[in-house]
């Protein structure tokens, strides 16, 4: 018997599966292509602070990076690479702008100049990690999802597996399923694995504008893109339309640069950049129950009409490797003990928003 099935093999579902099979369920992981394809695949994973002015997504995402730092250190050891970044201003503006900001910072942190080193940051190989995360778990790849169907007790998908849970973690791709108010965009990126003389003497991650990594095997990794609209992607990374060879070097002298592979996708980014964690609201039952929502009633979020067992994992942005992790434990506590999730992060809290701008649109 499967308890939970998650559709998506990037970094939210391959962290969703694997620990929710350590907190003892039993999984299976369902991925239309191949495992960390997408915006996965295109994923520099660097993991670094925030350098900025309180607020609560600061307070979330170094939260993230301090659980998934010690994540990866403990269950994958020999793939974390935590040699530290340097933050290299983009100007003296953006100097004055950090200085401004040096009271707030909670990671340890060095001054170079007027650059920030943090020792504690990092980098991790991204298909290994993915490969890693699922080696145990049941998974099938090229099983694209076109039926779901509730019962009233298990979730069936396709008429050929069922399970008391589902979680959402599909990336860039729509859900299967009609959710109206977890409204987001997609941006495209593209890196680059960049071997050049003396690649094995750059020994911490540097971010400009661009980032360039570690020394990892036989090359250094470039990153990243934030392209908007629809475009070639593969276009877009063979001509390096985007200069990112040039900003990087611009960073790192790469005398004789060979650019070894590089990998396209789109990230899923909400409008405040928080992701999408937690139970679905099912926003007709909800409407239809509480329709003063829409003149900006407030209800609380405990008593929306939720559909039963059915979540979501998605929407990480450009950090998806610090975050996966974290919001995996988050969703899993959840499953298991109602443990309460940060709203910011929750389907719930777009709903209520959603939900206020009906009336108007009506």
């Amino acid at each position: 018997m499967i308890d939970v099935i998650v559709i998506g093999a990037g970094i939210a579902g391959a962290s969703s599966a694997f620990i929710l099979q350590q907190r003892g369920f039993k999984v299976l992981l369902l991925e239309k292509g191949e495992i960390c394809q997408g915006g996965s695949a295109a994923a520099g994973a660097f993991l670094s602070p925030k350098i900025s002015k309180p607020s609560p997504y600061k307070t979330y995402l170094n939260d993230a990076l301090k659980y998934t730092l010690a994540f990866y250190q403990n269950h994958f050891p020999d793939l974390l690479q935590k040699n530290g970044l340097l933050k290299l201003p983009l100007d003296s503006d953006d100097i004055k702008r950090c200085q401004s900001y040096e009271a707030y910072i909670d990671f340890l942190w060095e001054k170079k100049g007027d650059s920030y080193f943090f020792p504690e940051a990092g980098i991790i190989p991204v298909q290994p990690l993915c490969k890693a995360l699922l080696k145990n778990i049941d998974l099938e790849e090229n099983f694209p999802v076109n039926k779901i169907v509730h019962n009233g007790e298990l979730w069936h998908i396709n008429d050929t597996y069922s399970a008391k849970s589902l979680i959402f973690a599909t990336g860039d791709s729509k859900e299967p399923f009609s959710l109206p108010y977890l409204q987001s965009k997609n941006i495209g990126g593209y890196r680059y694995d960049v071997h050049f003389e003396g690649y094995e003497k750059q020994n911490c991650n540097i971010h400009k504008d661009v980032s360039v990594s570690t020394a990892m095997k036989e090359y250094v990794i470039v990153g990243a893109t934030h392209i908007k609209g629809d475009i070639d992607l593969e276009e877009a990374a063979q001509n390096d339309s985007y200069s990112l060879l040039e900003k990087a070097a611009a960073i790192v002298p790469m005398p004789e640069a060979e650019i070894l592979a590089y990998y396209t996708g789109y990230r899923r980014f909400s409008f405040d950049y928080f992701p999408f964690v937690g139970p679905l609201v099912d926003e007709k039952k909800t409407l239809e129950h509480y329709p003063f929502i829409t003149s900006g009633a407030r209800v609380p979020l405990s008593k929306y009409h939720y559909y039963p067992n059915l979540y979501i994992h998605t929407a990480l942005g450009s950090r998806g490797f610090v975050f996966a992790p974290y919001n995996a434990a988050l969703l899993a506590d959840f499953i298991s003990h109602q443990k309460e999730i940060n709203p910011h992060l929750l389907p719930a809290s777009r709903f209520q928003k959603w939900a206020r701008k009906q009336l108007q649109v009506v």
